[in-house]
């Protein structure tokens, strides 16, 4: 049997090429590979990362948890643009 070693993440992630996004409902998104926020307003925040700026639009959007590579948004968000 072949020694096989699992890499829990894709490849491009590791390279650290690509955010990864993870949405529960339209009320909370985690944007790990973040560089920064650009805009914070209650209707749009926009968000750099190590691929595209993400920009989520919607209504009482926040941001409750802010790391060195991670940001938290939450609110109800009704639009997700990714600008290259």
């Amino acid at each position: 049997m072949k020694n096989q070693q699992k890499n829990p993440r894709p490849p491009m992630l590791d390279a650290g090429f690509q955010p990864l996004i993870e949405m529960t409902g339209n009320r909370q998104i985690c944007v790990e590979g973040s560089t920064g926020i650009l805009l914070y307003e209650p209707e749009n925040i926009k968000i750099n990362t190590t691929g595209p700026i993400i920009s989520f639009y919607g209504r009482g959007l926040s941001v409750r948890c802010i790391t060195a590579s991670s940001v938290e948004v939450f609110g109800y968000v009704n639009k997700v643009e990714f600008i290259s």
